[in-house]
């Protein structure tokens, strides 16, 4: 089932080569952005559910699993646990996300910061696709799996991030935007991971 499309950054908000005639200075406001992607996933069945979520995108070249960093939490204490994806060429997939009956998911997809600082230093990363959601088959036999999905881009702005100085004097600034769902991000999943329903219409839903 598609979920939305999605995009993740780490590098200069404007080109590094600026047209002629514009000045120099115009590089100051022109600062960096780490953006992700934000997901909740609510559980609207009295059981519990396990569900798979698929990037579907074409990585560039040198890019591996090393260069992403995914959380997952259901106990909402902000212990976000970190998870692994299978990765291939075309795909990101992480698989066994358990969520309790009644219960709401929250999935964060970014750039590897915490590991990888040749990151920080090349300020070149760009991934974006689409992402999607099944209904994994350690679910058992459940079918009409109702689940709500809420998603949203989340970047922060910066200037430095390769000292503890640099960080501690910048101003941070933050974006977050809502991006479009069908029928409101209420999904009816199926065994197989499909939807038992298409609707038609689309609105926007806020990942807060």
């Amino acid at each position: 089932m598609l979920i939305s499309s999605f995009e993740l950054l780490l590098k200069p908000r404007l080109p590094k080569a600026l047209p002629p005639g514009i000045p120099v200075t115009i590089e100051k406001p022109s600062r960096n952005i780490i953006q992700g992607y934000c997901l909740k996933i609510s559980n609207l069945n009295a059981f519990e559910i396990v569900l798979s979520l698929v990037f579907d995108t074409q990585l560039s070249d040198g890019i591996t699993h090393h260069d992403f960093l995914a959380f997952f939490d259901v106990s909402g204490s902000g212990d976000r646990g970190v998870i692994s994806a299978d990765i291939t060429e075309t795909q990101l997939q992480f698989s066994s996300l358990r969520i309790p009956p009644l219960s709401t998911g929250h999935f964060f997809l970014q750039p590897n910061v915490l590991t990888k600082s040749d990151l920080l230093t090349r300020l070149d990363f760009e991934v974006r696709g689409f992402a999607e959601v099944y209904l994994s088959s350690l679910s058992g036999e459940s079918t009409d799996v109702k689940i709500q999905v809420t998603p949203e881009q989340r970047g922060t702005f910066f200037s430095d991030f390769s000292n503890e100085n640099s960080i501690l004097k910048d101003s941070l600034d933050q974006i977050a935007y809502s991006l479009p769902v069908l029928n409101g991000g209420l999904v009816t999943l199926n065994r197989a991971g499909k939807t038992l329903d298409r609707p038609e219409s689309k609105i926007l839903s806020l990942c807060v």
